[in-house]
């Protein structure tokens, strides 16, 4: 989004150039409200203003890109592109926590270390529009991973115990030697028997399945 850079940010709000944080926000306040274009309606010039002050109150909010435009103005050098962000998208809750058997890497063991860090959890909230302009707080109810109570995040049934694997001795790798034109190459992967673990529950908890995790809400 960018504005007229014609059009002095200051003046689209109405305010002084040495106006406080809270002076600009109130203005931001009035001078949105005035050209939302649920006010409105079909009236592109009404919209064209909302965006100009919607820009001008993204830079004079921000200490940084209110400096900036100051010492340059709206069509000086570019801070560059680093105020954005993406997303990604979520898959099922077992695969985000539980999926993909784990692969140590070439530089350790790949004994049970805890759950890998999985995807951001995303979720769908209402708020009305001072709180998408202002920001707000609402409550939310995620799914998610939590240490299983049971068998104390171990996997293991009560009264039996995570054995080490027989096949990669514990390591959770195994090594595999390749003939190339180029000489043997040794190269490592995730045991196919504990799946990386290093570790295999030959009686697994009841509640986790194994898994040391269980998924409720939050």
């Amino acid at each position: 989004m960018k504005a007229d850079v014609s059009t002095d940010y200051y003046d689209l709000l109405e305010v002084e150039r040495d106006a406080s944080a809270d002076d600009i926000k109130r203005a931001y306040r009035v001078a949105a409200r005035k050209y939302h274009p649920d006010a409105n309606p079909d009236d592109p010039a009404a919209e064209a203003r909302f965006k100009e002050v919607a820009t001008a109150y993204e830079v004079l909010s921000d200490p940084d890109k209110r400096n900036h435009y100051d010492r340059f103005g709206a069509d000086g050098p570019s801070m560059g592109d680093g105020f954005g962000f993406a997303g990604g998208g979520l898959g099922d809750i077992f695969d985000a926590f539980f999926g993909g058997g784990g692969g140590g890497g070439f530089g350790g063991g790949g004994r049970r270390s805890g759950p890998q860090t999985g995807p951001d959890l995303e979720t769908t909230v209402t708020i009305d529009f001072e709180g998408a302009v202002f920001g707000t707080t609402e409550p939310v109810t995620v799914r998610t991973a939590v240490p299983c109570d049971t068998c104390e995040a171990s996997g293991a049934a009560n009264g039996s115990h995570p054995e080490r694997c027989q096949q990669c001795g514990g390591a959770g790798q195994v090594r595999q030697v390749r003939q190339s034109i180029l000489g043997q190459m040794v190269t490592a992967a995730p045991c196919p028997a504990c799946r990386g673990a290093g570790e295999i529950i030959t009686d697994p908890c009841a509640d986790c399945g194994g898994d040391g995790r269980v998924v409720t809400d939050k």
